[in-house]
């Protein structure tokens, strides 16, 4: 890896943790996603059985308040960039 593609990584990385910091406070309040169309279609939230209990329910941990979002926000972030780059080695070895 040369140093361009370095430079490229961690700006990906700075831009990653950017959007992290700021989507809690820019996202909406009433977002339209599956937990509407569950709603719209008359779902209740009785009905839904979880197979996994979620680590950080509604991508928040609520002892640190907004500060937790931003936490797990950063988390995920670096979680699925580090699966990635390893699905890459894994993926360049056996080439």
């Amino acid at each position: 890896m040369d140093k361009r593609d370095k430079t490229l990584i961690i700006i990906a990385i700075v831009i990653c943790v950017i959007i992290s910091c700021l989507s809690p406070f820019i996202a909406s309040g009433d977002p339209d996603g599956l937990e509407k169309s569950a709603e719209d279609a008359g779902v209740s939230e009785d009905k839904a059985i979880v197979v996994i209990q979620p680590p950080f329910p509604d991508y928040t941990f609520e002892p640190l308040e907004s500060l937790g979002e931003v936490s797990v926000l950063i988390i995920g972030a670096i979680l699925t960039l580090l699966c990635g780059w390893g699905i890459a080695e894994i993926v360049k070895r056996r080439s």
